[in-house]
């Protein structure tokens, strides 16, 4: 359902949306959400040009909105400081709003193919229980 035959720099963009969608969310309810995003955002230069209103009203439904307001504060940040081109480094994506370390390796691995190990929170905790 992500679109794998975009260009490197759109590729990013749609992949970051969709694992922000994802958090807290399931696959099947992200899916209608992600479609009508990317239709009314197709790019990060038009998300940026949205009013937090505009992104709310779009995100009602999934909850902790808090994730739309960095995805939005991202999109403007990404225009203002890579010129539309969102990092494709995980020490730079993580210098985005409302990215962490493995938002920045989901991108980073999935959009770019850069190598990194992306553990969640589910991993770590398992992970602690072995030791």
């Amino acid at each position: 359902w992500r679109v794998k035959n975009l260009e490197q720099e759109d590729r990013g963009y749609t992949i970051w949306v969709s694992e922000v969608m994802l958090q807290q969310t399931r696959v099947q309810v992200v899916i209608d959400y992600y479609k009508k995003w990317m239709d009314r955002w197709p790019t990060i230069q038009s998300l940026s040009e949205a009013t937090l209103e505009e992104v709310n009203e779009m995100w009602a439904g999934l909850g902790y909105y808090r994730r739309a307001k960095f995805l939005h504060e991202g999109a403007k940040a990404v225009v203002k400081q890579y010129s539309s081109k969102i990092p494709q480094t995980v020490d730079l994506l993580k210098k985005l709003p409302g990215i962490g370390a493995y938002t920045a390796g989901a991108i980073a691995s999935i959009a770019y193919g850069v190598t990194t190990p992306v553990v969640d929170g589910n991993v770590m905790r398992v992970l602690a229980r072995l030791r």
